[in-house]
């Protein structure tokens, strides 16, 4: 015959708090510390990291500036090719460039620019990457009664 379970009623029987521990655990909602994500900064901050939510959040500010390098036309003379195309350079005109090279990039001064084609190169500017703009729910109308 299958033995029944014992009850933990039994365990708890003559005791005041009946697992609570002291009784000023058990007054209202006092010992809890606050419900859904209310401390977790401060107070729950352990458990924050331990179930690592606190990576999950976005924090500080993106600037969509483009980065630019800035590359001389001494560097430029000692790159191979004829043709180079340099995304996210910015040329300026320290040294001296001697042969004809095709040269793309973000932006050029104007002494780069004539030193280039001084040289019988070309200096073609390229075209600044699109900026994605954030999306801005539409305002909500207001009703006419």
């Amino acid at each position: 015959m299958a033995r029944r379970i014992k009850s933990r009623k039994s365990k708890h029987l003559g005791n005041r708090t009946f697992g609570g521990g002291n009784t000023k655990n058990r007054r209202g909602r006092g010992n809890r510390g606050g419900t859904g994500r209310a401390g977790f900064h401060k107070h729950k901050w352990l458990q924050t990291i331990v179930r690592g939510e606190h990576k999950n959040r976005k924090y500080g500010f993106h600037s969509h500036a483009l980065k630019t390098v800035t590359i001389t036309l001494e560097q430029l003379s000692q790159m191979e090719g004829a043709k180079l195309v340099l995304k996210t350079a910015r040329i300026v005109a320290t040294g001296a460039i001697t042969a004809a090279k095709e040269v793309h990039a973000y932006a050029f001064s104007a002494k780069a620019k004539e030193k280039i084609e001084a040289a019988g190169g070309k200096a073609i500017a390229l075209a600044r990457p699109a900026v994605p703009k954030a999306s801005v729910p539409a305002p909500a109308r207001a009703r006419k009664e």
